[in-house]
């Protein structure tokens, strides 16, 4: 079991403050092994949860970050660091929800739980388990990661399944926003009338589901081949939703303000690439903390 201050659905990973007592746990879990969530008793814990059976998790061994699950926004989740305060987790493989009325801890057990049930996980003994096990539970949805699904299968495939079904209902365009997105940046050239590119003019910054698809749009309009421009990729980031995408493009562009074009305000000319990418990343960042 392992103390915590809440049970949300949908449930991220079996969370811990640092990788040591992730490392202990990774130690500790054996194929087939269930980990019980109970309520604390401090004041970050609702009323009707405080020590009590909220929820059980089938954890993997498999080390993931916590936030590439879940959106932290209580005061209390963040040290006065500003950082997360259990940043690191473990992979489920399922989940469920105790249902009501919840069971006191103590009516499974009455041994004094020592810290550890803080910060890591404490084997329950048979009898406990058994009691546990016996209560009635309901199935939970787990929270997906459009992150880790990126870095194992890559960005589009990402994309595309976080996206929702397509529709043309304006209620349904509108939950759009909340589809996963890239902010990009696409490197801007004088090109060749042989096909070949040129000096480099700019980057043009913007979001899109679609990032390349855009580009091919303006290669199109552009006609490089005729000796006009030619966009090819510089920088991308994949966003959970599309409202994130466009804060990022708007966090570059304000950060270019002075080098934005006059007639494109999208388009950022006179700056080197590598103050870009310096940006990028803060923006990133930025964005991270306030989405």
């Amino acid at each position: 079991m392992t103390k915590v201050w809440g049970f949300g659905e949908p449930v991220g990973p079996l969370q811990f403050s640092t990788e040591g007592w992730r490392n202990r746990a990774r130690a500790e879990l054996q194929p087939g092994d269930y980990v019980v969530l109970v309520g604390t008793k401090g004041a970050q814990t609702l009323d009707g949860e405080q020590n009590r059976i909220l929820g059980l998790m089938e954890p993997t061994t498999e080390p993931v970050m916590a936030l590439d699950y879940l959106k932290a926004d209580r005061p209390e989740d963040f040290n006065d660091l500003g950082e997360y305060k259990w940043p690191f987790g473990l992979l489920n493989r399922a989940a469920w929800r105790f249902d009501e009325p919840r069971v006191r801890l103590a009516d499974i057990s009455d041994r004094s739980f020592a810290m550890d049930s803080a910060q890591g996980i404490v084997r329950l003994t048979a009898d406990e388990a058994a009691r546990v096990l016996a209560l009635p539970r309901t199935p939970a949805s787990l929270a997906q990661s459009i992150e880790a699904t990126a870095r194992i299968e890559g960005d589009t495939v990402a994309r595309r399944r976080g996206a929702p079904p397509p529709t043309t209902t304006r209620r349904g365009v509108m939950h759009m926003r909340r589809a996963p997105a890239f902010t990009y940046a696409l490197v801007i050239c004088r090109a060749q009338a042989k096909g070949g590119s040129g000096d480099q003019v700019g980057f043009k910054i913007g979001w899109a589901f679609d990032w390349e698809a855009r580009m091919r749009t303006f290669n199109h309009a552009a006609m490089p081949l005729l000796g006009g421009l030619t966009y090819a990729p510089a920088m991308k980031q994949l966003w959970p939703t599309a409202m994130d995408a466009y804060r990022m493009e708007q966090a570059v562009l304000t950060r270019f303000h002075k080098a934005r074009h006059a007639y494109n305000h999208e388009i950022v000319t006179n700056i080197h690439k590598d103050a870009l990418e310096l940006a990028w990343a803060s923006c990133i960042a930025e964005v991270k903390r306030h989405s």
